[in-house]
């Protein structure tokens, strides 16, 4: 009779938790928990440690993440876990971005329940996060044949592994297909954050290597923006005579083509409708001061506010003319392919489609377009185009 009245309290606060949480009342979740894990009777066990991660997983829905990472840390398990809680402690975990602790749950997770796709599916995605890209292919793919639908996560996290390989035209149409798929699911935006990232990296290691040069990049890349953000050929013609010249003029520095690309639109826009240098900094992934900095040697050098004949900069300063109708060439045909995009089914029939019409030098300048389009077919993507 002594252990009755304990018992028959924790069943009734499990009750409660279970309760709230069907209705979704995290308040009197929370409560029940807090009195679950101060009572005695269930110090040390099973009932401690699920009660602990329903209370993590609770916090880490309210952005309480260092919160949890301090209660979690030294975690252990007291008894043998079962398979629920094993799995709730491998999201956890994943969460908290403890990939060994989460792979650990989730393999004794899939000892009760080899076949769950979703464990495996998510399995992938911890090894990809290890490092461990071979193991994560097999069990990716393995999981995307078993699919009888496609599944927007499996997707997504194949995007991952070819971004990481510098895949990004693979990883880009794997992405889209994610998004059109799931657009509102939040775990695939935490996805699409981690392929963003790594899509950063991989680009920022191109330029380091000066496969593409800076001064090549930025006016086809501010072409492609000034035609999504609406504006006429005359501007992206524009914004290359003032690129040109002041290329001319002073070896442009740094690794971010978009940088240079939104102090470029800036200068060319301003005058009119135009976006805020804190608007611009934001379509371009940037930093407001950052643009401004650079909106500012341009203007220090080039007369941005006059109109000028790029052919005549390139013959004064002693550039060749075949060079710069080049350059400015692709440029217009960039600016003429945003309104395109719509017709096109992935990256790779954009790309097809300018290089029809401009015929690159050489592969430097293939990979300088299809660099190009990648960067136009992702903003227009985020923009909701």
């Amino acid at each position: 009779m002594e252990n009755t009245e304990p018992s028959g309290k924790i069943s009734w606060l499990w009750r409660q938790v279970e309760e709230a949480r069907a209705a979704k009342d995290p308040e009197r979740s929370r409560e029940s928990l807090n009195r679950l894990l101060s009572s005695q009777e269930i110090r040390n066990t099973p009932d401690q440690d699920l009660a602990l991660l329903y209370l993590s997983q609770l916090e880490l829905e309210e952005g309480r993440v260092s919160d949890v990472a301090r209660r979690l840390q030294g975690f252990q398990w007291h008894g043998i876990p079962g398979p629920a809680a094993l799995l709730l402690a491998s999201d956890i975990f994943l969460r908290l971005d403890w990939y060994d602790n989460a792979l650990e749950a989730l393999d004794s997770y899939l000892e009760h329940y080899p076949q769950d796709t979703d464990a495996l599916r998510k399995k992938g995605l911890l090894l990809l996060m290890l490092d461990r890209d071979g193991e994560s292919e097999k069990i990716l793919t393995s999981v995307a044949r078993r699919e009888k639908f496609r599944v927007p996560s499996t997707l997504s996290y194949l995007a991952m592994l070819e971004a990481k390989r510098g895949n990004l035209e693979e990883s880009l149409h794997l992405l889209l297909q994610a998004r059109d798929l799931a657009p509102f699911d939040q775990r695939i935006e935490h996805t699409l954050l981690r392929i963003e990232a790594l899509r950063v990296r991989l680009r920022r290691s191109v330029m380091e290597r000066e496969d593409i040069p800076l001064e090549n990049a930025v006016s086809g890349m501010t072409a492609g923006m000034l035609g999504l953000h609406g504006y006429s050929r005359e501007k992206a013609r524009r914004a290359a005579s003032i690129w040109n010249h002041f290329c001319a003029l002073r070896k442009p520095t740094g690794r971010k083509p978009e940088i240079w690309a939104a102090a470029l639109e800036y200068a060319v826009t301003r005058s009119g409708p135009h976006f805020t240098q804190d608007q611009l900094a934001e379509e371009y992934g940037v930093s407001a001061t950052q643009l401004g900095e650079h909106y500012r040697l341009l203007a220090a050098t080039v007369d941005v506010e006059s109109p000028s004949d790029p052919l005549e900069e390139a013959a004064r300063e002693g550039e060749t003319l075949t060079f710069e109708t080049r350059r400015e060439e692709l440029a217009e045909v960039l600016a003429g392919l945003s309104g395109r995009l719509p017709s096109f089914q992935e990256p790779g029939d954009a790309v097809d489609w300018v290089l029809k019409q401009v015929t690159p030098v050489d592969e430097t300048q293939r990979r300088e377009v299809e660099d190009f389009v990648a960067y136009i077919w992702r903003k227009r993507g985020q923009a909701g185009f």
